[in-house]
């Protein structure tokens, strides 16, 4: 792994473009991802001051509960009103409670709940009480400003900018009307005395000083047009009123103020000056002071939507944000994939444009142009046609290939002229050979010294190899030979003629093969082909060995025709490789060695008629040459045949009888041939007794015979002379 990231030069296109785009992509995901979570945190923020919103809008009916009840008992409606009311506020506390059971608080939220928890406890024992007013009415203020407290830290959390002056400003306006409440209890409980006592009048007067205060703070943080809501809602003739009975109430003599009055002679007071009741009417009272909580009822209310409006919207466009960072990084993604793909798609077709052109000039057009030697110099261009890089690699190819093509053309030419050269001195030198037989043959004929005649059938034999030579030659300079049958001749006699071709034909053990015939135009180029591989297992074995050749029919009526021999063998791998150049040489592989022409002649021979060549090695020592004739090439043939051809026994070539005395053992060939190539294989089969005549022809002269024999319609073996 880690050489193959070192090696990057050796990476393949897509790879190298993913590794150029993987970096800015990478970059711009994680900055894509960042400013998503940022705004999906922000989102998740705004849906938990959403919740806290939700919490204050339902601690206000609590809140605005305790503070009629309050109202109820400075005023004394009686006990069905405060039932009433009792009803509502708990109804109010246990919204409140289910809201903050789905809410999540901060510790100072939930330190300050549970304070007001405890004393919303003690309500029922408040609501109980019905002597000391002024007592119960200090009681429930002292629970609405713990709620208020509850609401200034609920105010607190909220700290984005556009919404906290809007959430401190909706605590000022709920603490504005608590004190207009705190004033209309008071004023009402000191109606029903019909006079303030002094703690009452300063408790007034400090509330005022409040609201003022709270007013001016609400003025400072609210948006203009929160102030022009304010204002209209808090203004009118009962604001007025509200103000001078309120200053009233405040100015007028208290009912615990020192008293004053005349005394009679004897030093008792008879008429003592007690202060008059308040002179505002209760029902003024509530009617002012209640439209006044009711003007801060609107103002309320238009600050609750304002709050809920800004959250929802705050955590709709975050949300929105982030649905478009998302959409603008997946668009960008598929952008950048579907840019790296084209441009990816364009380098790789023309890359493969230019692979393909070039492998079909290497493997097709170029071959072909050496095999035919004909072709024109005008090129196919590289279907590349721009101007930037690829499109210059490829017009410099199209010159590099204009240029081979001439080459090869001019090449083709010479391998042309070199090959009819060859041909041409192959075809002389087989004419001369062939002269050169027939006045051998011509001497033979007359000849009557036995010693001499031996010399003659060795130099008739020599001129035979000599011909199958030059033969070789015109299969390996791709021509043809002129030796052809026109008539189906016996598998036996194309063995024979096959040992009678080679140099030491004397060591060949020829076995009776099946009664099949071989085609005429096949026959020859199996002579040949059979020949080299004989002559091949006698050179690579013992002369004292035996090279068995035998035939048989196989599954499918193919002739298996096997060259045994008991030499020196071949290992696994030069067989494999010997098997590859027999496959190879028939796809027109030119001779790279010069000792392994008798490979490329054998292959080509096989290649031409379909035949079938292979090498295996022995389990003991030797190498057996397998050869496979199809069916149509070597049919089977009818029993007259045999009858009419005479005796077909399994025969061994001997040397060449002289007039007198036993036949001459043949000279021992232990060096390689030229034209040698391989080791043939298979268990010698002991030879079989000689016939009582021996054939007078020559080595040469017996497949001539035999040929002759055939056109007369003779058997081709004659009588010694």
């Amino acid at each position: 792994m880690f050489n193959a990231l070192v090696n990057w030069r050796n990476w393949r296109l897509p790879v190298k473009l993913a590794a150029v785009l993987i970096v800015p992509v990478f970059i711009a995901v994680g900055a894509g991802v960042l400013q998503i979570q940022s705004h999906m945190e922000r989102a998740e923020s705004y849906a938990a001051l959403q919740r806290l919103v939700k919490v204050r809008s339902a601690l206000i009916p609590v809140i605005e509960g305790v503070q009629a009840e309050r109202r109820i008992v400075a005023e004394g409606s009686g006990p069905q009103a405060l039932q009433e009311q009792i009803k509502r506020t708990d109804d109010a506390r246990t919204a409140l409670r289910a809201q903050v059971a789905k809410t999540s608080l901060s510790q100072v939220v939930t330190a300050r709940m549970d304070d007001v928890r405890s004393r919303i406890a003690g309500l029922p024992a408040l609501r109980e009480k019905t002597g000391d007013v002024p007592g119960v009415i200090k009681e429930y203020t002292s629970l609405t400003e713990a709620m208020l407290d509850v609401d200034e830290v609920l105010a607190s959390e909220f700290g984005d900018a556009a919404l906290s002056r809007t959430a401190m400003g909706l605590h000022h306006a709920l603490h504005v009307q608590e004190q207009v409440l705190y004033q209309q209890a008071v004023v009402l409980s000191g109606l029903t005395r019909g006079q303030l006592v002094t703690a009452e009048v300063r408790s007034l007067v400090e509330s005022n000083v409040k609201l003022g205060y709270i007013a001016g703070q609400f003025a400072a943080l609210a948006t203009p047009e929160q102030l022009s809501s304010y204002w209209s809602f808090f203004n009118g003739p009962d604001i007025e009123a509200h103000r001078k009975m309120l200053a009233t109430a405040v100015l007028h003599p208290t009912s615990d103020a020192p008293a004053t009055g005349n005394t009679t002679g004897n030093g008792t007071g008879n008429n003592a000056n007690k202060p008059k009741p308040l002179p505002i009417a209760a029902a003024d009272w509530s009617k002012a002071s209640g439209a006044v909580a009711k003007s801060l009822d609107g103002v309320v209310t238009g600050l609750q939507n304002d709050l809920r409006d800004t959250a929802n919207r705050l955590r709709d466009e975050t949300s929105d944000r982030a649905g478009a960072a998302s959409a603008i990084l997946f668009a960008s993604l598929i952008l950048a994939g579907t840019v790296g793909f084209v441009v990816g798609r364009y380098l790789l077709r023309s890359l493969n444009a230019l692979r393909r052109s070039a492998l079909e000039v290497a493997w097709h057009k170029l071959p072909e142009m050496v095999a035919t030697g004909r072709g024109s110099t005008e090129i196919e261009a590289v279907p590349v046609d721009t101007t930037e890089e690829f499109g210059q690699v490829a017009r410099a190819f199209d010159a590099v290939h204009q240029q081979a093509v001439k080459s090869v053309i001019e090449q083709a030419a010479m391998r042309a002229n070199m090959r009819n050269i060859f041909v041409n001195l192959s075809r002389r030198s087989q004419s001369l050979v062939e002269r050169q037989l027939k006045l051998m043959e011509e001497l033979e004929k007359y000849e009557e010294d036995p010693d001499q005649l031996a010399n003659l059938f060795k130099l008739d034999h020599l001129a035979t190899r000599m011909r199958r030579n030059n033969e070789n030659l015109m299969v390996l300079s791709g021509g043809d030979v002129a030796r052809r049958f026109h008539r189906p001749i016996p598998l036996t006699d194309v063995l024979r003629a096959a040992a009678a071709e080679i140099e030491q034909y004397q060591r060949v053990m020829v076995h009776t093969a099946p009664n099949a015939e071989v085609v005429g135009y096949v026959a020859s180029d199996l002579v040949r082909l059979l020949a080299e591989l004989l002559d091949n297992a006698t050179a690579f074995s013992p002369p004292h060995t035996q090279v068995s050749i035998s035939a048989s029919i196989e599954a499918g009526d193919i002739v298996q025709i096997d060259v045994v021999d008991n030499g020196i063998g071949i290992d696994q791998e030069a067989l494999a490789v010997v098997n590859h150049r027999l496959e190879a040489a028939g796809e027109g592989v030119e001779v790279q060695v010069f000792r392994e022409m008798g490979l490329f002649v054998v292959g080509r021979l096989a290649a031409r008629h379909q035949i079938v060549v292979r090498l295996d090695a022995q389990q003991g020592k030797g190498t057996r040459a397998i050869v496979l004739v199809p069916a149509e090439l070597a049919p089977r043939r009818e029993e007259s045949w045999e009858s009419f051809r005479g005796e077909a026994v399994e025969q061994q070539l001997p040397v060449r009888p002289t007039t007198s005395g036993p036949a001459r053992e043949p000279e021992s060939v232990s060096a390689r041939g030229s034209d040698s190539w391989f080791e043939s294989p298979a268990a010698v089969v002991p030879p079989p007794p000689a016939p009582a005549r021996q054939s007078p022809e020559s080595a040469r002269g017996f497949l001539d015979a035999f040929q002759r024999g055939v056109q007369r319609g003779l058997p081709d073996r004659q009588e010694s002379r």
